[in-house]
């Protein structure tokens, strides 16, 4: 290669127009920050903060490099979506002059002709244009391959040695590093090993074994790339499904790919969808381009095609002294296009980016054999008079035609249509501006996880004043002084509705996006309004009186006074019971700010101590930790506990209150104001509730019927020896096949025509019972002082029938 002046002028040229396409609108086109890209801004900034990962799992599992290297960026400018696209445009900024640089270097005849009119095709093209303002991973590629595929020419075809060994290093390092880098980097050895058999295929001179033979250095090659890929390797060792995962889930041997078609015929499908993609029909995903967009615009196709011909004319002459090198940048790009003929959605322009700028060189041949079309006319024919930069014009006009083309395409249609508005996300954007907007007009803005949670508001939420809260079971309401508004997305529109329900005075109002859609349901309160506790939640202080003189199950826990206050944890206010028991709701508030991720437990002990309930939760379901509480919040959490003992519905119960943390191996947080670490709440009952058959368990004993509509299944006594004075409870199983919830039933004591009633009440009163279901109802009883000692009846009374259910014996205290 002789460099001359005028390669620095296409050099310089080149990368100054490169430049000028990648920062023009880098935060604006696309109009949005995708899911994509918000995933790999959220790991850059935790690199940032010191997470050092191998591997990412999320998302379909993601190589590393593109996100230490967003890191880098975002330390310096911020972690922004200008900051985090401003990799992909530097490294498409940095892969033309690479794309300039290899050509010169391995080709021969016309070498500066085709480098240029490659590297200007590659400049303006909309695919490489594209995802140099898209931040993810794949715009790494062709810069890393440029580099790659050029040492490994010189490792083969430098006449110095201290090169040739040292491109041989350089080839290894990089080739490691591309698995690093993307799942392509994979490929990349296919296309080491394809060349070099194709040095020992045509060169029986190279075959002889010395230092300087292909397949040593392919195996000097090998061993870098092995030292430089191990740590990752043996994250794959440990984690298989971080190798295998996503390949598998979108290869065409997966069911959900090829359907009941035969892989083979995928096969093919996909590979002439991908070799059409240059000039019949492109990527159908907003996310990748203008659906169905070819690669190159109608003018540049035709000469793509020419080169295309060109090429493999130029591979079949042995006298070509291009054709090694024509060779190797053949099996580049038939390698590269492999991820895309072999998975889902072909054809795909990210697993095929790392083709570039390899598959442009057709182009580069067709546009060449335009450029030197009027120096052939002028050697064939009399002077017509032509100027011999004629063919350099026309073959320029075709790429600036293409260029126009691409750029509108681009910066004109792409971010102006709805589709690309909605699948860049930017109508969560036009959200978080508004949420913005309502925070600094003196409010809280509480946004369901539906959206909270999504990865691209998840990432750029945290610059702004929105908390993410699930409001099925959970209601925030903010500071004093200042007011509140709640946020639904579209398919929450039920949840506003209700939210709005729990004040009687407030509708629930809407936001549009720039098309008309709606974007967001909105409840909105003043700060005035929120001074006081919504109608249908009041924390209650009051403290019950036991019923039936039940006893606490632990006289060392003293019902705790309201409000109770906790070391470095929530206040718990009150608490209260709704939905005819069904429900326990608590009533905190945020006492200062706590950097400790707390859970909330709640313990239902009967008077026995045994623990028939448990609910372990976090707050806000998980949507609302309590790190992120503001000092002064109030956090109404309702709960639907479930009995794992189906005999304590309407059974006297204790509720224990409190928080661990789990980070801290459970440990709980202690009252501040009180000894021990949960307060003590109750008396309180929770429903008798009914249960299919497969859902409880019968003790030993023989079903009995009292009638038609109800049978007497089984019972259990604690004893049949009970002493004067004590307390005993019998367990009943029933089963209806009417709703019969409303029985009235009697429980007591006949002797010698004696009958002491010593319990009676409805048999499960406010309990849905269907027919066939089964309740266990405990009936808790005391034996009278006074009762003459001796054997007794114990029988269960109805209207309609009286039925014996065993004999007890009465002993002396």
């Amino acid at each position: 290669m002789t460099w001359t002046r005028r390669d620095w002028i296409y050099l310089l040229s080149l990368t100054l127009l490169a430049a000028t396409l990648r920062f023009y609108q880098l935060g604006a086109v696309p109009p949005g920050f995708q899911f994509d890209e918000a995933f790999n801004a959220i790991d850059a900034e935790q690199i940032w903060y010191g997470n050092r990962p191998l591997f990412l799992p999320a998302n379909g599992g993601r190589e590393v490099v593109y996100s230490y290297f967003q890191a880098l960026l975002g330390n310096f400018l911020g972690f922004n979506v200008y900051s985090l696209r401003l990799a992909s445009a530097l490294a498409g900024i940095a892969t033309v002059p690479a794309a300039y640089l290899l050509l010169r270097r391995v080709l021969q005849r016309e070498s500066q002709t085709v480098a240029l009119f490659t590297t200007l095709t590659l400049t303006v093209s909309f695919w490489h244009l594209h995802f140099s303002h898209y931040g993810i991973r794949v715009i790494t590629m062709p810069l890393l391959l440029s580099g790659l595929f050029g040492a490994f020419w010189l490792s083969n075809h430098s006449r110095r040695p201290r090169t040739v060994w040292l491109a041989t290093l350089v080839t290894g390092l990089l080739t490691g590093l591309s698995v690093w880098t993307h799942p392509s980097g994979r490929f990349t050895p296919f296309v080491l090993l394809g060349y070099t058999l194709w040095l020992l295929w045509w060169y029986p001179a190279r075959r002889r074994w010395d230092r300087h033979h292909p397949l040593i250095k392919l195996a000097i090659i090998g061993l870098v790339a092995f030292v430089v890929f191990l740590p990752l390797g043996i994250e794959f060792y440990r984690h298989p499904e971080f190798f295998f995962g996503h390949a598998s889930e979108v290869s065409i041997f997966a069911e959900r790919v090829r359907g009941e078609s035969a892989p083979w015929q995928v096969l093919g499908e996909h590979l002439l969808l991908v070799l059409g993609m240059f000039s019949i029909t492109g990527d159908g995903e907003w996310i990748h381009n203008l659906p169905g967009r070819p690669v190159l615009e109608a003018p540049l196709a035709l000469f793509f095609a020419l080169g295309v011909v060109r090429w493999i004319w130029r591979l079949l002459r042995r006298d070509d002294p291009d054709r090694d090198a024509l060779a190797l940048l053949a099996g580049w790009t038939l390698v590269m296009l492999l991820p895309s003929v072999l998975s889902d959605a072909a054809p795909n322009y990210s697993r095929t980016l790392p083709t570039l700028p390899a598959v442009l060189v057709a182009a580069g041949l067709g546009l060449s054999w335009l450029a030197a079309g009027a120096r052939r006319w002028q050697s064939r024919q009399a002077p017509s008079g032509l100027p011999r930069w004629s063919g350099y014009a026309l073959a320029s006009a075709v790429v600036a035609v293409s260029g126009v083309w691409a750029t509108y395409d681009y910066f004109v249609r792409f971010p102006s249509h709805p589709d690309a508005y909605y699948h860049y996300d930017a109508d969560k954007l036009d959200a978080l501006a508004a949420l913005e907007t309502a925070a600094a007009a003196g409010n809280m803005v509480y946004l369901e996880p539906l959206w909270s949670t999504h990865a691209t508001f998840s990432f750029l939420r945290d610059r702004a004043i929105v908390k993410s809260l699930d409001t099925s079971q959970t209601i925030v309401l903010p500071p004093p002084g200042l007011g509140a508004l709640y946020a639904f997305p579209a398919e929450k529109l039920d949840r506003a509705a209700s939210l709005a329900r729990t004040w009687p005075d407030t509708t629930a109002g809407e936001l549009h996006d720039r098309y008309g859609r709606l974007l967001l349901a909105l409840v909105e309160r003043s700060a005035d309004q929120l001074a006081g506790w919504p109608e249908d939640f009041a924390p209650t202080n009051a403290l019950p009186q036991s019923p039936n003189g039940a006893k606490r199950p632990h006289s060392d826990h003293p019902i705790t006074q309201l409000p109770a206050r906790f070391d470095d944890a929530p206040t718990l206010l009150g608490y209260q019971q709704r939905n005819d028991g069904q429900e326990v709701v608590l009533f905190w508030q945020a006492a200062a700010t706590t950097l400790r991720d707390l859970t909330v437990f709640l313990q239902f002990m009967d008077q026995a101590g045994t623990r028939v309930a448990q609910i372990d939760r976090l707050p806000g379901d998980g949507s609302y930790l309590t790190p992120t509480w503001t000092p002064g919040e109030r956090v109404i959490e309702r709960y639907q506990p479930t009995l794992n003992d189906r005999c304590a519905g309407a059974d006297p119960l204790w509720l224990y209150v409190g928080w661990y943390e789990l980070a801290a191996n459970g440990a709980r947080r202690p009252l501040a104001d009180g000894t021990g670490d949960a307060a003590v709440l109750g008396p309180l009952t929770l429903p008798i509730r009914a249960y299919p058959p497969d859902q409880i368990e019968l003790p030993p004993g023989d079903a009995r019927m009292l009638d038609a509509d109800l049978t007497l299944l089984a019972d259990t006594i604690v004893s049949n020896t009970l002493s004067n004075g004590t307390d005993f409870h019998v367990d009943l199983y029933w089963q209806a096949t009417a709703a019969l919830a409303t029985t009235e039933v009697t429980i007591g004591l006949q002797r010698d025509q004696q009958w002491l009633p010593l319990w009676g009440d409805r048999l499960a009163p406010n309990t849905p019972w269907h027919d066939g279901e089964i309740i266990c109802r405990r009936v808790r009883m005391t034996v009278p002082d006074t009762l003459p000692v001796g054997s007794y009846g114990l029988q269960l009374r109805t209207t309609k029938a009286t039925l014996d259910l065993r004999t007890v014996t009465i002993s002396p205290q």
